[in-house]
C-alpha cells in the first residue's frame, strides 16, 4: 500500500509537503541524491501523523490523497484508452494514408518529418 501525506524534509529548502509515495520517495533519495547527502536526508525525511496535525489541515492533506487515487486510477484508463488507440491507428494505416493524401496534396511527409524536402528558416 502506498505510503502518503505530510512530510517533513521531503526536499531539503522545504519544510514540509505532501508527499504522494513516501516509500518512492526514498528509492528517489538512495539512487539520486549524493551519497554524501543521503543518511541525513533519510534520517529527517518521515510522514507527520495525521491525529498531530490541525485538523483543517489533516482534512487538506486527505483531500490530496483522495485526489491522488483518482489521478492514478483515470491515468491508468487513459493509459490503456491511449493504447487502444494506438493499435486502432495501426490497423487503419492504409485508410490513413488515403485520407491523408486526400486532404493533404502535395505534403512533404516522409513518414519521420514534414520538412523533408526543404530547410526550416
Amino acid at each position: 500500500m502506498r505510503k502518503s501525506g505530510l512530510a517533513f524534509h521531503c526536499h531539503h529548502d522545504t519544510l514540509a509537503e505532501y508527499v504522494s509515495d513516501f516509500d518512492e520517495r526514498i528509492d528517489d533519495i538512495v539512487q539520486n541524491k549524493p551519497v554524501n547527502e543521503q543518511a541525513l536526508r533519510l534520517r529527517l525525511f518521515k510522514l507527520v501523523p495525521t491525529d498531530r496535525l490541525p485538523p483543517e489541515l489533516a482534512k487538506a492533506t486527505e483531500v490530496c490523497d483522495r485526489a491522488i487515487e483518482a489521478y492514478i486510477k483515470a491515468y491508468e484508463v487513459c493509459d490503456k484508452a491511449m493504447e487502444a488507440h494506438y493499435k486502432a491507428r495501426e490497423r487503419f494505416a492504409p485508410e490513413l494514408e488515403r485520407l491523408h493524401a486526400e486532404l493533404c496534396p502535395n505534403c512533404p511527409f516522409d513518414n519521420k518529418t514534414i520538412f523533408a524536402n526543404e530547410e526550416v528558416k
